[in-house]
């Protein structure tokens, strides 16, 4: 999955040069294939952080923190 990750950023390199943000969080939606291949379905900048339940609360908690920690 890491060169997923590297080739979609890479291929938006020239436009995030140019992005002012200090930092951005970009949500990936991968699927899993029968042989566990992975695809990208989609990027989003800025994912929605709603939490549906205290599980998901506790995992984009954790993800926030993991990000300001970089």
């Amino acid at each position: 999955m890491d060169d997923i990750f590297i080739k979609s950023l890479q291929s938006v390199q020239k436009i995030m040069i140019n992005d002012k943000h200090c930092f951005e969080l970009y949500g990936y939606d991968i699927l899993l294939d029968a042989n566990l291949k992975p695809w990208l379905i989609e990027t989003n900048a800025s994912p929605s952080l709603t939490a549906s339940n205290q599980e998901d609360n506790e995992l984009k908690n954790r993800l926030l923190d993991d990000m300001i920690n970089v």
